[in-house]
């Protein structure tokens, strides 16, 4: 999402310079973790041995927003659609009373993005593209399991195997390296853990965009739900989760190599919305659902996001 988003912010902000605009738009929109991908269990890893989930991550917007939420004069269309493939591997063993968590998430990207200054007529802009977008890999995570809560923390790190040209409008990987730490809270508020709060933050760091000399600034996510779970059968082992959610995602510190009125400029955005996640007997198969509208958008786009998500232990 990132990718289409930044591409489109670019032209909307030479767009406005050339119509001497009051308020000029930002150079970087997003973060590369998607907002919104870890809604429940934030701070719980899974059960030892190996796991698998899908994640479909879509999201589309239609307003572009400036530094006070204010909508710009420009028509433009995002849409995005993320196929996260993650696979999970937790030894038997623990380290400093912790499990340990190993993940490799390879995603697909189909993006598009337009834009069309309101006040100029031809002055339209537009691009995608679709394939194998940035890889995530997460070579040590910590999970803790305690009676009245689940804490996990540890480093990641986003690297850009996709394609990637300086310019070019149909790009599906970022260019650059995003390296993060993220840490994670499953509270339970009840002695059945069947009320819970979970809250999953990533903080990220970029390196150098690969042949323009921009440098992202870093940014902040967190993703979070106050949910309950109810049982579906006598025996417990059908439960539906019920929640609601919402995330935030802003940029902390400025980004470097592009003009002064760029560099300064920091986004931001939060959502809120519902999840849902049904949990079966099957080798801990489940499915899970969020539904995310945005508000308070700054220097950035704003819309609505979506997951779908199914996963199972081997």
């Amino acid at each position: 999402m990132y990718l289409f988003q930044r591409k489109l912010l670019f032209l909307g902000l030479e767009v406005s310079l050339l119509l001497f605009l009051v308020v000029p738009t930002l150079g970087q929109i997003r973060g590369i973790y998607s907002p919104g991908s870890t809604l429940t269990g934030g701070g719980t890893v899974p059960d030892p041995g190996f796991s698998y989930s899908n994640q479909l991550w879509y999201g589309a917007s239609s307003q572009l927003k400036g530094p006070q939420g204010n909508t710009l004069p420009l028509a433009v269309s995002v849409s995005s659609l993320i196929d996260n493939n993650s696979l999970v591997y937790v030894p038997k063993f623990k380290f400093l009373g912790a499990h340990l968590e190993f993940t490799v998430d390879i995603a697909f990207s189909n993006g598009r993005y337009a834009a069309r200054n309101l006040n100029i007529s031809g002055t339209t802009f537009a691009g995608g593209g679709a394939g194998l977008s940035n890889t995530n890999f997460v070579p040590l995570d910590l999970g803790w399991h305690f009676k009245w809560a689940d804490l996990q923390t540890g480093y990641s790190v986003y690297v850009p195997t996709g394609r990637y040209t300086p310019g070019a409008a149909n790009n599906v990987s970022s260019g650059f390296w995003t390296n993060s730490w993220q840490a994670g809270t499953t509270l339970y508020l009840t002695k059945s853990k069947n009320t819970q709060i979970s809250v999953f933050s990533v903080y990220a760091w970029n390196t150098t965009q690969e042949g323009t000399g921009v440098h992202p600034g870093q940014n902040e996510s967190v993703d979070y739900s106050l949910s309950q779970t109810f049982s579906l059968a006598k025996n417990g082992k059908w439960s539906l989760l019920v929640g609601a959610a919402g995330y935030g995602q802003w940029q902390t510190t400025d980004n470097s190599g592009q003009s002064p009125a760029r560099n300064v400029l920091r986004y931001g955005v939060d959502a809120a919305g519902v999840t849902l996640n049904l949990s079966s007997p099957y080798k801990g198969f489940y499915v899970a659902t969020g539904a995310m509208w945005e508000y308070w958008a700054r220097n950035t786009v704003e819309g609505r996001t979506m997951t779908i998500t199914a996963g199972f232990q081997f």
